[in-house]
């Protein structure tokens, strides 16, 4: 067998994007190292109590210990040392280690109802996700709720009370299917989940008991469980799930499209509370055949009945056996064996994945570390044998990541086979290494950092020196002098060459390079002091402090998408000067309309599009702009972070091949006199969206000084003016109005309009996100109320009435003015930041306004 060809296999097998069908929450900052409460052992072990004292003792955790001992850079595999290591890690960098740890997932579906302690909302794990988690609804916890709901405030029936029993049943049933019905109907919702295994085994009654014993059942249940209900009564415990299955087989069968969501049950290996010889799935063959336009998924690999499960999934079309938990809880051979059990008489297509990650980051990490390991042995083996060719493999082993999971659960999405997750946030030498075996032909790294004129700087090293780097082998200093530094590398008299920071690699950005000929890829990078800490004034840092304090603090979680509008420019040569100008692409052309010039863009505008999709940047939607050769590229949200690292690269990209078409690719504000700008809206989300009134109201207290950093440069304010779609001239919001500073789109989520693309988008968004803090921080009360109309148009009067007071600054210099005089944000950003930039800025602006209109036009379309 030829060695490329099963390298490609191997390939895939670790690099292609997953999908996680089965997992829960993570738990937060505060309770992730409460090993009293949630003891770390438990990664790799279902035993609880004084029996989990064992599990340092087992297989399992000593190849755990040494797997999270790379991990976590630490030397020792000792347990007390790797938990000591990740101690200072979670302290550190809680969100960092949850990135590497996710590394690769392209989308979660969370049972989020097993706790609700301690944890983090489904949503807030949207972050470290290429695409929106989902949630699968666990009955049980339903069931629970909605007794909690039925006997509030009221008195538990006697046994006897028949009546009055039959009463609170039928208010139980009809709430219970009533919640199963929204569920089904919840876009957020992709399917549900039995724990019967748990409470009275899987060998389920497939038929309706008599109406006697259900009453008497739920008559236990209620008197069993004064102070929390728990549904652990067998006859009540099987009419949920029938219940369940009733109401799924009449959405398939309705007239109303309805997407598919199936039923998981968990299966085999479990807590100590279960009933191992009912765990077997071979009791549910009855009641899979009632239900057959229900799809069932067996969990956990159905470990030690994974041959019993394998049966039912190959000759029921109706169930797909899932292949996780099992990772890490079991040894190496024990999981080779479960995956070669599984692939007996199963077709690949009824296989799903999932890490069955709960609590702990690492959990999913472990998961899909040894999955894909073990994985790679077993598919080459078979691949060495004759048993597939080397297509067939790859095809398979694909459809048990990603395409089983995306067909079963309807989910629509669109991999990237080269997608390499970006999670990682400090130096690792374990993500390099994976980067690498996915990237084999990059043999240089453009560490790269963008200074307060929005200038991209960068040094290139050979593969070997930056895993030096990464190694922290060495370090590369760059001059202080960057703080005061222009475009044209002159430096403010205010400056100095005297000191130096140091760069380190921000692996969450590393990217191959495409759109131009180099065997290359680009890394984002944090600014580091003499002795190794964070440095005030490196923009990324100041996004992610502010970040940090709001899920610190508030307990919030941000979201960031960005827009990029580009105006593609011919350059041409000026016959009476022999200068080069730059002129429209294209000129026939107009607002999502399909015009003959806008065809004739096609091959750029999808070469753009297919090349991002291939480095994992899947766009949203892309289409005409108003300005001639404009156009809008939608990318995909992300943390804010992330978010701005995704923007800068798809930036390159673009650049990159408008020049392939001997174009130039502008974000100059206003390339075009007399046209519509051209700016970079950014969509920002906060969740949970309690507070929103208190973080707009943030927003708008600072946003001249904000503007500062968003509206960077003097040509930035040729663009905010009424009439020209760009969020005209008064601080002010409003629900869709796209003639407002801020849009709001819907609880929590706004547009910012004030924004091109010339500014620094990390210390943009820093100053966007700790306008909002602050604004949560003191408490601000939103007295700007909701503006549906361009206020500039208003009269004084109606201004007055919606509390609409300040006009948006006219020129650069006043907003660096109110950055000035606004203490509150520049304390949070840092004084020396702001201090420096203020100095950056009005020496550009200096420099700039010496120049001609035409030349200074020219000058910046050359650089932005």
């Amino acid at each position: 067998m030829d060695n490329d060809t099963l390298d490609s296999l191997r390939h895939l097998i670790q690099c292609h994007p997953l999908i996680d069908n089965h997992a829960h929450n993570i738990l937060d900052k505060a309770s992730a190292c409460n090993y009293a409460k949630y003891p770390f052992e438990q990664i790799t072990s279902e035993a609880q109590g004084i029996a989990l004292q064992n599990a340092t003792s087992t297989l399992p955790l000593h190849r755990a210990a040494s797997q999270l001992a790379v991990l976590y850079d630490c030397p020792s595999s000792d347990w007390e040392q790797v938990k000591a290591a990740r101690q200072k890690w979670v302290e550190r960098d809680y969100d960092g280690l949850i990135r590497q740890c996710l590394q690769g997932t392209h989308t979660l579906l969370l049972d989020d109802l097993l706790t609700d302690q301690d944890i983090e909302p489904y949503q807030w794990h949207d972050q470290f996700t290429v695409s929106a988690t989902k949630r699968i609804v666990r009955i049980e916890a339903l069931a629970a709720r909605m007794l909690a709901t039925v006997m509030r405030g009221s008195s538990i029936p006697e046994a006897g009370d028949v009546p009055a029993l039959e009463s609170r049943f039928l208010a139980f049933r009809d709430g219970f299917s009533r919640m199963v019905s929204e569920a089904i109907e919840d876009p957020a919702v992709v399917g549900f989940k039995s724990v019967i295994c748990y409470r009275t085994g899987l060998n389920v009654q497939p038929t309706d008991e008599d109406a006697g014993v259900l009453l008497q059942s739920f008559s236990r249940t209620i008197h069993a469980s004064e102070a929390e209900y728990r549904v652990e009564d067998k006859p009540l415990n099987d009419w949920l799930v029938r219940q369940t299955l009733d109401l799924l087989q009449a959405a398939k069968s309705g007239s109303k499209a309805c997407k598919n969501k199936p039923l998981q049950l968990h299966t085999g290996l479990g807590d100590n509370d279960i009933s191992l010889v009912l765990a077997n799935p071979a009791y549910l063959q009855p009641l899979i055949a009632r239900y057959p336009k229900v799809d069932f998924v067996l969990l956990h690999s159905s470990y030690p009945y994974t041959r019993e499960a394998g049966y039912l999934a190959c000759v029921y079309p109706n169930v797909y056996l899932d292949l996780g938990e099992v990772f890490p809880m079991v040894s190496r051979d024990a999981e080779e064996s479960i995956i070669r059990d599984s692939l007996d008489i199963v077709p690949t297509k009824r296989l799903l994945w999932s890490t069955d990650g709960h609590f702990f980051p690492e959990t999913f990490y472990l998961g899909n570390k040894q999955f894909r390991d073990v994985l790679e042995k077993v598919f080459v083996d078979y691949v060495r044998q004759g048993d597939w060719t080397v297509t067939q493999a790859k095809e398979a082993a694909a459809d048990i990541l990603f395409h089983n999971s995306n067909r079963l659960y309807d989910l629509n999405e669109q991999p990237s086979f080269d997608q390499i997750s970006k999670q990682i946030t400090i130096p690792s030498t374990h993500a390099l290494d994976t980067f690498m075996r996915c990237n084999p032909d990059v043999k240089y790294v453009w560490m790269q950092w963008v200074d307060y004129t929005a200038t991209t700087r960068l040094r290139i090293f050979p593969i070997l020196e930056f895993a030096k780097i990464v190694r922290k082998q060495r370090r590369i200093g760059i001059s202080l002098c960057v703080f005061w530094m222009l475009q044209d590398d002159s430096m403010t008299p205010e400056g100095t060459t005297t000191g130096q920071f140091y760069m380190e690699p921000d692996l969450t950005s590393l990217s191959p390079n495409v759109g131009l000929d180099s065997k290359s890829a680009t890394v984002m990078t944090f600014w580091r002091s003499e002795d190794d800490k964070p440095l005030e004034g490196c923009p990324r840092t100041a996004l992610q402090n502010v970040v940090d304090k709001l899920h610190t603090d508030h307990g919030i979680a941000v979201t960031c998408g960005f827009e990029i509008e580009v105006v593609f420019l011919r350059p041409d040569t000026d016959p009476s000067t022999g200068e080069t100008r730059y002129l429209p692409a294209v000129t026939n052309h107009s607002w999502s309309q399909m015009t003959s010039d806008t065809r004739r863009m096609l091959p750029l505008l999808e070469e753009i599009a297919d090349t991002l999709a291939a480095i994992g940047i899947p766009l949203e939607q892309f289409h005409s702009e108003s300005a001639p050769g404009q156009f809008e590229f939608v990318l995909p949200r992300n943390s804010p972070l992330r978010a701005v690292d995704t923007l800068l690269k798809a930036r390159q990209v673009v650049i990159h091949i408008a020049e392939r078409h001997g174009l130039r690719a502008t974000l100059h504000p206003r390339p075009l006199p007399n046209v519509a700008g051209t700016a970079s809206h950014a969509h920002v989300s906060i969740s949970p969206s309690t507070n929103e009134d208190s973080f707009l109201a943030g927003v708008l207290a600072h946003f001249p000084a904000l503007l500062a950093c968003t509206l960077a440069q003097e040509t930035s304010y040729d663009r905010v003016k009424s009439g020209l779609w760009a969020g005209s001239e008064w601080v002010a919001w409003g629900t869709q109005n796209r003639e407002a500073p801020i849009r709001k789109i819907e609880p929590g989520h706004w547009e910012l309009k004030s924004l091109d693309g010339l500014a620094n988008m990390y210390l943009a968004m820093a100053a966007f996100l700790g306008a909002g803090y602050l604004g949560l921080q003191n408490k601000i009360p939103l007295t700007v109320k909701d503006c549906l109309y361009d206020a500039a148009t208003l009269t004084d009067a109606q201004r007055q009435d919606l509390g609409i007071t300040t006009q948006l600054p006219k020129t650069l210099a006043q907003s660096l003015d109110a950055l000035e005089s606004d203490h509150a944000l520049q304390e949070l950003l840092g004084p020396f930041l702001v201090r420096s930039y203020v100095i950056v800025k009005r020496a550009e602006a200096k420099k700039l306004a010496a120049m001609g209109e035409e030349e200074r036009r020219k000058w910046l379309i050359e650089r932005y």
